[in-house]
């Protein structure tokens, strides 16, 4: 959710990580913030004169209004799946390594080619990929699980993908041949493959499957140590979880995509904001608390964590924003975040102004982290520079308790 000075696989587009900057706005939620200021401790509100911001905003944007063009509104559509999308994490608790583009917004077919050859990617362009939302996490030298749900304009359009997709995929060439077909249980209809890998280190079983299912296909790679992970109930598995869940969705009608509303929740337009040009897709919104995840260091931490604090929304600016249950429960957050930093870092001076606040100089070039909380709300920046990381988080406390 932030930068790789952050807590969290840093989205495409910033710092080490492939550029895919476009204008993204944020999903609408079901959860709304209260507009009025959150109500800190005396000696943090009597302090926010004080507080150097440098030239970041200190107040709430203006209301956000609708995504305005059909483009923007299939980012915003494909923020709010991520939510309705398995993180690796929920098929096998082990996998939450993660990278630079481990969670991803689809905005066109190109998009899947984080997942698969160019040439099967390519088979799937002639259908028109609306949106969709990517999600994957590894345990290094064991397995992979890269999970997918591509959206298409209907049925007939998804039918056509995942056969052209799947028929790509046998015919791809691979260092170690042949590409075979192989049945997934449970799960007949899907359409996939499988061969080997070998690398220096590894040498891996791959297996590549894509089941239309509605607008939908559901895409699973999976790699697994030959010998001692078999990927094909790894993808059944993930399947029998993800079919229920994307049909829980409440998809928009594309022809309505430029109506959705940007921030019903409020919450973005209180968070330090990163402009439209240096947004990368999965910025610029607010998810629900699965959807939050996907963006985590450990995931699987990180949710015992926002059940504890009742975490329902996390917004995504230059800021990351955690709404908790109560202040309990945003110190409860701040407290887990800081420790899971502390880990292979440097302390390094908070603001004084802001009682609570706290920082870390992180190693090599990933420069600075730092957190704070107001009332409910966990608030953390990263910069290269310390003075810069202070500005950020003064300017976001202000935000927050800005009348």
């Amino acid at each position: 959710m932030r930068q790789r000075v952050g807590r969290v696989a840093r989205p495409a587009g910033m710092v080490g990580a492939v550029a895919l900057a476009v204008a993204v706005l944020v999903c609408p939620c079901t959860s709304v913030v209260d507009g009025s200021p959150v109500a800190g401790d005396e000696a943090a509100a009597a302090a926010v004169p004080a507080l150097e911001v440098g030239n970041y905003p200190t107040k709430p944007a203006p209301p956000l209004g609708m995504a305005g063009n059909p483009d923007i509104g299939a980012i915003v559509e494909g923020q709010r799946m991520a939510n309705n999308v398995i993180g690796p994490w929920e098929v096998d608790p082990a996998l939450v390594t993660g990278y630079a583009t481990s969670a991803l917004v689809l905005k066109n077919t190109k998009s899947l080619q984080f997942m698969m050859p160019e040439s099967v990617a390519a088979a799937g362009a002639p259908h028109t990929l609306v949106n969709g939302f990517f999600s994957s996490r590894e345990e290094p030298g064991q397995k992979i699980l890269q999970n997918a749900v591509p959206r298409f304009p209907d049925p007939d359009a998804a039918r056509a993908a995942a056969k052209d997709m799947g028929d790509a995929a046998l015919r791809q060439e691979v260092i170690t041949p042949p590409v075979t077909s192989v049945s997934i249980p449970g799960h007949p209809e899907a359409i996939a493959t499988s061969h080997i890998l070998k690398q220096p280190e590894v040498e891996w079983t791959v297996v590549r499957s894509f089941l239309a299912h509605g607008p939908y296909v559901l895409t699973q790679l999976v790699q697994g140590a030959v010998g001692e992970v078999d990927p094909v109930p790894m993808v059944a598995k993930t399947l029998d979880v993800q079919v229920p869940l994307i049909d829980e969705f409440k998809a928009t009608d594309p022809a309505k995509f430029a109506e959705l509303e940007l921030d019903p929740t409020g919450l973005l337009e209180r968070t330090l904001p990163v402009p439209v040009t240096a947004a990368s897709v999965n910025q610029r919104a607010v998810y629900e608390r699965r959807g939050a995840l996907h963006f985590q260091i450990d995931p699987v931490r990180s949710s015992k964590v926002f059940d504890e604090a009742g975490v329902d929304l996390v917004a995504m600016g230059k800021s990351t924003v955690y709404q908790a249950r109560d202040a309990g429960g945003a110190r409860v957050v701040a407290d887990a975040f800081f420790a899971e930093q502390r880990v292979g870092t440097t302390p390094a001076e908070g603001v004084k102004e802001l009682p609570g606040s706290r920082c870390v100089q992180q190693s090599g070039d990933r420069g600075v982290y730092c957190l704070g909380t107001a009332d409910r709300y966990v608030f953390e920046v990263g910069s290269g520079q310390l003075r810069d990381a202070h500005q950020q988080l003064a300017a976001q406390y202000t935000i927050l308790m800005a009348e």
